[in-house]
């Protein structure tokens, strides 16, 4: 399954290497631009993704799709409420969180793992005050 790295690096390469060398990263292998887009994004953040996100070859497609929307006519559920507009999105940010997940797994893990450990608690504390009362 290609990412969006792989789809930039391979539709946009020399875009894609002058980015890397703008962040002060020497580019030694452009046959693994993917990777080093990756290390980019992961070393530098929100801000070299916003950058990445210029160089998508699909962008104004996507901008098109996930831009700004207003509905003209009410809320479509037959009031007469005026127009409302739908959320406003900075046109990048439509590229942010792509997974669609809203935690990240490490995250995830360790909140199932504090979970875990605190219930374990609790039964270990109950059976230990039972056990005392008889």
């Amino acid at each position: 399954m290609a990412t969006v790295y792989d789809y930039i690096a391979e539709n946009n390469p020399q875009q894609a290497k002058q980015l890397c060398e703008s962040f002060g990263y020497t580019i030694t292998n452009p046959r693994q631009m993917s990777g080093n887009l990756k290390v980019l994004i992961n070393n530098e953040g929100e801000h070299a993704l916003k950058s990445l996100m210029d160089l998508h070859p699909d962008k104004e497609i996507l901008i098109d799709y996930f831009g700004t929307k207003n509905k003209k006519e009410g809320c479509g559920c037959g009031c007469k409420s005026k127009a409302t507009p739908t959320p406003s999105y900075a046109p990048l940010e439509a590229y942010l969180n792509a997974s669609g997940r809203q935690e990240s797994d490490a995250k995830t893990l360790a909140t199932n793992t504090n979970t875990i450990i605190f219930a374990s608690a609790l039964v270990l504390a109950v059976a230990i005050i039972f056990k005392n009362d008889k």
